[in-house]
């Protein structure tokens, strides 16, 4: 096999593996919801977001640092980032576990988390068990055993299915927590088996100056997954303490549509980066931006209108009847993927010009935005305003990306998109007073003519580049 074969074999593996973890929790939602009651869904879903939040404060994303520092290095050097960083995170989550003992011996700290109280041990082991496959999956791809980490997806995926299936049913939420740690550890020891990781571990190479060396490194990614969880999950606890567990339940699985929609987009974003990062100082490459970012705002905006109009539709087959009320927020929370997407879009100028203080002062801006419109809105809107706040901090973060890659390029016929924008929002306006299937489906196909009229110049070049693509493919050349 030759080197391109076996990138093209890789580069499809990680996309089959990766898309199967990421899309699961969508593929099981008609599942999830059938078998748990919307307050049960509901504490799932905080569940799972207090631990995403978790493991990044708890170990300082050490993770993040064991795929850069051992890359390229001899074995030796290897096992000193691996072990050394291993038993930094045994240390903090031991400091974590023996705190919450005391905690919950002495105050009782359980009976001030509201809905998930009964289940803070969950949490924190679901947190052990994400940062083994997380730190594992990382190594494993910084010493190019790529396969390994790419199958590991599959595997997730595949454990993830078959475990719900065999626990929720009977046990309901702590199946669910059951069947996530258990996919979890499964496939930390197919990573840890295969890569053969725990070659690598040896207590007599854990060094403090290497520890230091990664965590100056990964300290300051913190700020960042505080800031994620400010816009996308502080809303869950506000929503909890004012309307209870099962609003968190139909604002989760609302979420769930407009979140598919941000999958797609990040596999293709890591695509993207790559072309800035070649492109950026190139000629040409204010219209190279420009052409794509057209394409992007088009196929998102198709998205976002598609979701709006049939989302009750959507859910009435994916979800159980008990969630139905959740389809009159899906038109407004797929507006924030809109504007999330464009953020990451204009966010790799960022990349490619190292000045990554930019990505920190708009997700700063958004996340004080999210916090305040959270705590304003939802008050006033129940739902709908916490709906509404995820927009709005969505939107005033690439707002300021916008601003901030301006000065690296500009974006031309920005009016295209004022006008793509506004149809968006008229669609949201009037879905909610269109019961007849027929006369959405009609309003869709009428958008997507006005849509595909504005935009005609960048729908001839994507027919030239397809009918290019084609040839060269006949040809061999690709």
């Amino acid at each position: 096999m030759s080197k391109y074969q076996r990138l093209a074999s890789n580069s499809l593996l990680i996309f089959v593996g990766n898309l199967g973890s990421k899309l699961i929790g969508f593929v099981m939602l008609p599942f999830y919801t059938r078998w748990l009651s919307v307050a049960d869904y509901g504490i799932t879903d905080v569940i799972t977001i207090y631990a995403t939040l978790l493991l990044s404060v708890l170990t300082f994303c050490i993770a993040e640092a064991v795929f850069i520092f051992p890359k390229g290095e001899d074995k030796r050097k290897q096992s000193e980032y691996f072990s050394s960083g291993l038993v930094f995170s045994f240390v903090m989550l031991l400091i974590v576990a023996i705190f919450l003992y005391l905690s919950d011996f002495f105050f009782k700290i359980s009976s001030y988390l509201g809905g998930i109280g009964e289940y803070v041990w969950s949490v924190y082991w679901m947190i052990v068990a994400s940062l083994a496959l997380q730190y594992l999956t990382q190594f494993s791809r910084s010493i190019d055993k790529i396969k390994v980490y790419a199958i590991s997806g599959i595997i997730l995926t595949a454990c993830t299915a078959i475990l719900a299936f065999t626990l929720i049913p009977e046990y309901g939420v702590r199946g669910f927590i059951a069947a996530q740690i258990l996919s979890l550890i499964i496939t930390a020891l197919y990573v840890l088996i295969y890569s053969k990781a725990y070659s690598f571990f040896t207590l007599k190479n854990v060094n403090f100056d290497v520890c230091r060396e990664m965590l100056r490194y990964s300290m300051p990614l913190i700020p960042n997954g505080v800031m994620w969880w400010l816009v996308a999950a502080l809303n869950r606890p506000i929503i909890e303490s004012n309307y209870g567990m099962e609003a968190v339940g139909i604002f989760s699985v609302a979420n769930k549509f407009p979140s598919l929609v941000a999958i797609i987009f990040s596999v293709f974003f890591y695509a993207w980066q790559a072309s800035v990062m070649e492109e950026f100082k190139k000629e040409g490459y204010r219209e190279f931006y420009n052409r794509v970012l057209r394409l992007i705002f088009l196929l998102l905006t198709l998205l976002s209108c598609g979701l709006a109009i049939f989302s009750e539709l959507l859910i009435s087959i994916v979800a159980d009847e008990k969630y139905i009320e959740a389809w009159k927020l899906i038109p407004i929370l797929s507006v924030a993927v809109l504007f999330s997407s464009l953020a990451g879009f204009c966010g790799a100028n960022f990349s490619a010009a190292k000045e990554s203080k930019y990505y920190f002062y708009s997700s700063l801006w958004g996340a004080l935005a999210s916090v305040v419109l959270s705590f304003t809105l939802i008050s006033m809107f129940n739902l709908y305003g916490a709906a509404l706040a995820v927009v709005l901090s969505h939107a005033v973060t690439a707002a300021l990306r916008i601003k901030y890659s301006w000065q690296y390029v500009k974006i031309t016929q920005w009016y295209v998109y004022v006008i793509m924008l506004s149809v968006n929002i008229f669609v949201i306006l009037t879905v909610f007073y269109i019961d007849d299937m027929r006369v959405k489906t009609l309003m869709f196909i009428l958008l997507f003519l006005i849509v595909a009229a504005v935009n005609a110049s960048i729908l001839k070049d994507i027919k030239q580049l397809m009918h290019t693509y084609i040839h060269k493919f006949k040809e061999g050349r690709i």
